[in-house]
């Protein structure tokens, strides 16, 4: 369980830590010296029975409301520290804001100094405190009074917090591993270190990472979850990384470490459900430049919402972002204005890896169901979407998201691809289209080559297989000899088999020295020869010998009845070509040809004749 503070400045935010969990926060000079927190810190915090929470302690001043965002993100519990002799002030109600906008689903607001005041000033401060939670998105518990300086209500706070770790949601096995990194330094002997809370999935010393969106790949060479050595990982924990193969320089706060293997992305364009607070100053209108926090990330960019999105109102835009960002299905995010900045909504994500082509969207793309939602995905996609990809987008582990697609219907997997039955009915309908289309203009040939169909049909190679081989057990289609045809097709020559027998007549009159494809046609003066000699081929009447140039069967049968008829000697092809009475133009196509049919074998320069095996 991770626990979050938040709060205005100087509220005991980080005292509160320290007397929860015994570290000293501000660990920083700087914060020393001015005595605010400026940066984010840690502590692990024990519940009792060897459960540990981690607890990340936020700055409240106004100027690094960032970095609390980044802090926040991924927070199972919130603290709401509000300093009772103040009451609720400006950086309380934006902080809070922040925790609805990144859905932190429960929160205990907690009343710090209260050694400080009257017991009616601390009763009226926490009916406020109620009043303005009660309309909140969160559930809140009942305030709780502490005074850090004398120790009252901490225990009962800590056991509070105890008390919420059962009701955690539980980490889905088998997920993806991501860890948005908010700290990143290098340590001799080990290399460069991140650390983060695990929002998912798990690693191992000796995985292959990778750190978005700047793509290097490093090996885990070391593990440790609040300061004890691991060699694996578990979601929802502080957890620091140790990482060879990776240079420190340009790794940060923003960049998010996942399992190499994985198929994640980062994008610069992210399509959203985006709100915007009732607060907010102005509308947010088409190409507002805003700034966009998501993990520990904080991106400027430009929103582009279907429609003006007026305070308190609600609406898809696409997020175009001037650096790319790893996100997935279903993240929370925050906007921030970009100037003055102050935080004015926030919503979630639809879809981290849109297409960049004309933006659509379908129906179901914001729905709450994940069939909805992977039913719109792929309607955004109509050549198909990676298997691989399907968790990073829908936000689920990768046997949930696989079992939402065997549950539709409308769905298939082809290959390593997800597609619509709709597309694969559509392109089995444009398939037989092209076949009949060429049947008619080429009415002599078996049929269209496969590669030319697959090629026409312009869809993924596996979508194209799939169709075929449905027109095919349905009996629609038949392909035989790298060839396709609408079935019950045959091929129809212009003047019939007369036709046909005219070219063979020819190839039969002349024997072991048959006229070229091309002398064939200037001799009969049919420019469909070449087809007519195909379908005499397929008939088995002739055979191509050379690309151009077709024997008659009979003539074939000849010359290898003569080359089992020389016996074993060494086949000479002068001595070959006198008996035969034929040319080198001739004899040399036809040796090698009985070279790949096997009824002559060489051996260096050597050929002999042969004696296969009947088929």
């Amino acid at each position: 369980m991770i626990v979050g503070t938040a709060g205005h400045i100087d509220h005991g935010k980080s005292v509160l830590v320290t007397a929860l969990t015994g570290r000293v926060m501000d660990r920083l000079a700087e914060e020393r010296r001015r005595g605010i927190t400026i940066d984010l810190n840690f502590a692990p915090l024990d519940l009792g029975n060897g459960a540990i929470a981690g607890v990340v302690d936020v700055p409240g001043h106004e100027d690094f409301v960032r970095t609390m965002v980044a802090g926040a993100s991924g927070v199972d519990l919130a603290l709401l520290v509000v300093a009772a002799e103040e009451g609720l002030m400006p950086q309380t109600l934006e902080h809070l804001a922040v925790l609805e906008h990144l859905g932190v689903p429960c929160g205990i607001p907690v009343l710090t100094k209260a050694d400080l005041v009257e017991r009616d000033w601390l009763e009226l401060v926490a009916l406020e405190l109620s009043e303005v939670l009660a309309g909140s998105s969160m559930e809140w518990h009942a305030p709780v009074s502490v005074s850090a300086k004398t120790g009252e209500g901490v225990d009962d706070l800590r056991r509070l917090i105890a008390g919420y770790a059962p009701a955690v949601r539980a980490a889905a096995a088998g997920d993806l591993f991501r860890l948005p990194v908010d700290r990143a330094f290098s340590v001799a002997g080990v290399g460069t270190v991140v650390t983060g809370t695990a929002w998912s999935g798990r690693i191992a010393v000796g995985d292959e990472v990778a750190l978005l969106p700047l793509g290097a790949r490093g090996r885990v060479r070391s593990l440790e979850v609040h300061g004890r050595a691991v060699e694996r990982s578990e979601p929802r924990h502080r957890t620091a990384v140790g990482i060879a193969g990776i240079d420190r320089k340009g790794v940060g706060r923003g960049t998010v470490l996942v399992a190499a293997a994985d198929a994640w992305g980062a994008s610069a364009a992210i399509d959203v459900a985006l709100s915007l607070d009732r607060a907010a100053p102005r509308p947010l209108a088409h190409r507002t430049r805003i700034r966009f926090h998501l993990g520990t990330a904080e991106v400027i960019g430009r929103v582009f919402p279907r429609a003006t999105v007026e305070p308190g109102g609600r609406e898809l835009a696409r997020i175009v972002l001037e650096a790319p960002v790893a996100a997935r299905g279903g993240d929370r995010f925050v906007l921030r204005s970009f100037s003055p900045v102050a935080t004015i909504g926030g919503g979630v994500v639809l879809d981290p890896i849109p297409p960049e082509r004309r933006t659509v969207w379908p129906a179901g793309l914001d729905s709450e169901t994940p069939g909805d939602r992977l039913a719109a995905l792929l309607a955004r996609r109509p050549r198909g979407l990676p298997a691989a990809r399907l968790p990073v987008l829908l936000g689920a582990p990768a046997d949930r998201a696989r079992a939402l697609g065997q549950a539709s219907s409308a769905l298939r997997q082809v290959g390593d691809l997800w597609v619509t039955v709709r597309m694969l009915d559509e392109t089995g309908s444009r398939c037989l289209d092209l076949l009949r289309r060429y049947h008619r203009q080429n009415p002599i040939e078996r049929g269209i080559p496969l590669e030319t169909l697959r090629h026409s049909l312009r869809v993924p190679d596996a979508v194209a297989e799939a169709v075929l081989a449905d027109l095919v057990r349905a009996g629609r289609m038949r392909r035989h000899a790298g060839l396709a045809a609408i079935a019950g097709f045959a091929p129809r020559v212009a003047g019939g088999d007369a036709a046909v027998d005219e070219i063979v007549g020819v190839l039969q009159a002349a024997g072991l020295t048959p006229p070229s494809v091309a002398e064939l046609e200037r001799q009969t003066g049919r420019p469909d020869t070449a087809a007519i000699l195909r379908l005499a081929a397929s008939a088995g009447r002739v055979e191509a010998v050379e690309r151009d140039r077709y024997y008659h069967r009979a003539a074939l049968d000849g010359f290898v009845e003569t080359l089992r008829e020389w016996g074993a000697g060494e086949i000479v092809p002068s001595d070959l070509r006198q008996r035969l009475g034929i040319s080198r133009k001739y004899l040399i196509p036809l040796l090698e040809w009985a070279d790949a049919k096997g009824f002559t074998t060489r051996d260096g320069g050597v050929r002999r004749a042969a004696y296969p095996k009947p088929a």
